[in-house]
């Protein structure tokens, strides 16, 4: 049996954990998606669940999405994860920051659950290559 791997989504907005949740159950992976409000339930989530992919919306209170890669980069049970920033609008900025601090990949978030199916499956297609 292959092994579940875990998603840890870092998201203010809790619908976003239903629509991978939902676009998760539509693929063959056998991947499951936990979801953190913020910066500080994220670091408790990753002690308890050690994801092996960690989501992080860029536009939050508190901190934002660049600052939350920044600190659980950090992590020692987070040295093997891929970081992906998944948000609605990332800047330039933004983009060239999260990738200086080590995210995989920048992914918006898009219109239909179809192409996040499909962004999903290149993205766990491709795991090797950002490993």
């Amino acid at each position: 049996m292959v092994m579940q791997k875990t998603i840890l989504l870092v998201d203010d907005d809790e619908e976003e954990f239903y629509i991978i949740k939902m676009a998760l159950e539509m693929t063959e992976f056998n991947y499951r998606c936990i979801w953190a409000n913020g910066l500080d339930q994220a670091k408790i989530m990753v002690k308890e669940h050690q994801p092996d992919f960690v989501f992080i919306d860029i536009n939050m209170p508190r901190y934002n999405g660049i600052c939350c890669l920044k600190q659980l980069k950090q992590i020692t049970q987070l040295q093997h994860a891929v970081f992906v920033i998944y948000s609605t609008f990332i800047s330039e900025d933004d983009h060239q920051a999260a990738m200086e601090l080590g995210a995989s990949c920048c992914i918006h978030k898009p219109e239909n659950i179809k192409i996040l199916l499909n962004q999903l499956t290149g993205l766990f297609n491709n795991k090797a290559h950002y490993s």
